[in-house]
């Protein structure tokens, strides 16, 4: 990604469009709290569609037309105990290398509107060192570790 500057919400009918692309970035980067649902692509879809959860392309426009560097779909959720809105980066994925200085400026983008938004922070689940070292230079927190104690 050469500039997370280009960072843009679409709209459901350019997510039905481009939902092929999307659907493969979603399947390559799911939180850690995703299970075997088989229905899990369809739900994600309609959250997408009906504006439950939203879908972000970093992408550059060429003459032949434009080509996605990287998906991002974030959720509002409220915590149900505390009342506390967060904007939750449900996945996020690169499609190249991508830069510091492009990951720095995607999550100011998001920052923006999760303010519009009324949200108190940002927060997601990764364990890539370059994510953590970006959030951290932010002035962000990433120090929790992720339990998944499976139920048979």
């Amino acid at each position: 990604m050469e500039d997370m500057k280009l960072l843009t919400k679409l709209l459901p009918d350019q997510v039905s469009k481009f939902w092929d692309v999307i659907k493969f970035a979603i399947e390559e980067s799911l939180p850690p709290t995703v299970g075997e649902n088989p229905d899990k692509m369809n739900r994600i879809l309609s959250a997408l569609l009906d504006g439950r959860a939203q879908c972000w392309v970093s992408h550059e426009d060429y003459v032949e037309g434009r080509r996605f560097e990287g998906v991002v779909v974030t959720q509002i959720i409220t915590d149900g105990l505390s009342g506390t809105k967060n904007l939750l980066i449900y996945c996020l994925y690169g499609y190249d290398i991508v830069s510091n200085d492009s990951w720095k400026s995607g999550l100011k983008a998001l920052a923006k509107w999760a303010i519009s938004k009324k949200c108190s922070r940002i927060i997601g689940y990764t364990d890539v060192p370059k994510i953590l070292k970006v959030v951290e230079t932010l002035g962000g927190e990433a120090k929790y570790t992720f339990i998944s104690l499976p139920l048979k």
